[in-house]
């Protein structure tokens, strides 16, 4: 399993026929091109380090790329001539990070966001060999696109969000749209024909919109009561991803026909008439499909045919609200369940490749993923249930979960989560200690007064919304590690910039003081995530280990 490569981050070249895209072919990220007339593939980067977020230029001859360091996620842009594969650091300033490099249309300059003046993720422009800030708000920027030469559209904030359109020679900066308790999602620009996809859930469920840059009007393409994400022209059509109860969709919009063009597409990049997208089931690593071709298949040849295909069940929590959750159920059963959270918490968990779910699920562990309130995927109103309340009832639907498997028979019930929801797990394992046999916390936090001093800006700025101070206390589990009762397993990232790793210290200290049982696992060289095969081997390794001896 922990073999097992994902392809993701897909940029393409129509003028040239290429497909750039990041695969983790070697152990680690990479960028790759795909040659589609000789169906080739190309290896452009090498050494230790991560390089991440290609964009192919328009013309095919230059592309621009991430690289970090062990995880530290503060990205440096480089610039690449595809001719004669010399190097250009554009960036050079390993104290910040620069996100998402984009090329303008004419290929002369790349906009891309980063901190590199003290505000949390604002547009910048390289240009003449210079670098100039365009925005200076105190709301992060995650999403811009070109619109012209001179002119990009982006949007601003974390929720209630705006779309906005800057003039880089003017500086002038106007809104285009806002709505009153809703976000805006940036899809597709059409160029020549001034207009812009986007998509909102204005009217709770996240719909599909154009915006008419000649008329500065907008209006709304295809509603219903499903999440509707990242909208994108093709031809006189509309392709979309949607997500329903538990799975992702590619689809096509054609006047007023609706076709499904695949399963399990969790991104996909129009280059002219070509379509490439990243196919992704539980029991389907992150394959490669360029116009109805399989380039890359992610399975390994001893997995084929035995990997668990989850399943959506459904549980009713402490409030009679029905819970959606993915499940695996091995064929021989061991009589334990884990409860794996998914983190963000603005994010969920899918009928998608999940390497930890299926390797419990072929060690025997039954496995349920709840989608909390909070999560996406189900409603701006469910997304937004745990507002000023994290670790409230969110952990409570965690915590009927275990109930939920405990009512089917399940013996042991352990609890595990990455990121918020390793935050989650420390929280299970404190406020509801009775409930587990164990716990593994994987990139977590645990005390929300340092984390909120030394987490990146941008999620400060999020918990600064998200999360109520009055509650930083009780929903803090450092102040509540007497209360643990199961052995716990820490795993983490030395160079973490979102979860620091003094946040587990704090808690293996407070458990060696009271004599807890517990176990750490640190990787010097990794960030947020666990990147390296030889580090994922290890990480799988001491969690199957860790549960056979404790359960």
């Amino acid at each position: 399993i922990a073999e097992v490569k994902t392809v993701l981050n897909l940029s393409g070249s129509e003028k040239r026929g290429l497909l750039a895209f990041n695969w983790n072919r070697d152990g680690k990220w990479d960028v790759f091109l795909y040659h589609l007339d000789e169906k080739k593939i190309q290896k452009l980067t090498d050494g230790k380090d991560s390089y991440l977020f290609p964009d192919l230029s328009n013309k095919g001859e230059l592309i621009v790329y991430g690289k970090d360091r062990d995880g530290d996620e503060n990205y440096q842009i480089i610039l690449r001539d595809l001719y004669n594969n010399k190097e250009i650091m554009l960036t050079n300033d390993s104290s910040h990070y620069h996100l998402s490099p984009r090329f303008s249309p004419d290929d002369s300059m790349i906009v891309f966001s980063s901190n590199r003046d003290g505000k949390p993720s604002q547009l910048y422009v390289w240009r003449d060999g210079e670098i100039e800030e365009l925005t200076k708000w105190e709301d992060p920027i995650f999403s811009f696109e070109w619109v012209s030469n001179k002119e990009i559209v982006y949007i601003k904030g974390i929720y209630e969000t705006e779309m906005r359109m800057i003039n880089i020679s003017s500086g002038k900066d106007k809104l285009l749209l806002k709505f009153d308790d809703a976000e805006i999602e940036l899809g597709d620009v059409d160029r020549g024909n001034k207009k812009i996809l986007f998509s909102s859930n204005k009217d709770e469920w996240y719909d599909i919109g154009e915006y008419d840059l000649s008329a500065m009007s907008w209006r709304w393409v295809y509603r219903n009561d499903k999440e509707k994400y990242d909208p994108g022209y093709y031809d006189n059509s509309i392709l979309f991803i949607e997500y329903e109860r538990g799975r992702y969709a590619l689809k096509k919009m054609s006047r007023d026909k609706i076709e499904t063009i695949d399963y399990g597409v969790v991104e996909y990049e129009i280059f002219g008439r070509n379509i490439a997208y990243v196919k992704s089931l539980s029991d389907t690593p992150n394959n490669l499909i360029v116009n109805n071709e399989i380039v890359i298949d992610n399975t390994p040849e001893p997995l084929k045919g035995r990997l668990v295909r989850a399943e959506t069940v459904y549980y009713k929590t402490f409030d009679n609200r029905i819970i959606e959750a993915i499940a695996y159920f091995p064929r021989d059963w061991n009589r334990k369940t884990v409860i794996n959270i998914h983190g963000g918490p603005d994010a969920n968990a899918a009928d998608i490749w999940s390497p930890l779910s299926q390797l419990l699920a072929l060690h025997g562990y039954a496995v349920i993923m709840p989608n909390y309130r909070g999560s996406t995927g189900y409603g701006r109103t469910f997304q937004h249930l745990n507002d000023k309340d994290l670790g409230g009832g969110d952990l409570l639907d965690v915590v009927y979960a275990g109930e939920f498997a405990r009512s089917r028979g399940s013996e042991k019930i352990i609890v595990l989560g990455a990121s918020y929801g390793g935050y989650l797990t420390g929280m299970a394992l404190t406020k509801a200690s009775d409930k587990w046999d164990a716990g593994v916390a994987i990139v977590g936090f645990y005390n929300w007064y340092t984390e909120y001093q030394n987490e990146a800006d941008y999620l400060k700025r999020y918990d600064s919304i998200k999360m109520d101070p009055e509650k930083f206390y009780d929903r803090s589990p450092i102040f509540f590690v007497e209360n643990i009762r199961a052995p716990v397993l820490f795993i983490h990232g030395a160079n973490d910039p979102r979860c620091p790793v003094e946040e587990v210290y704090q808690m293996s200290e407070k458990l060696k003081e009271l004599g807890r049982t517990y176990d750490l696992l640190i990787f010097p060289d990794e960030g947020h995530a666990v990147r390296r095969d030889e580090n994922r081997k290890k990480m799988y390794k001491k969690i199957i280990e860790f549960l056979n001896r404790y359960t």
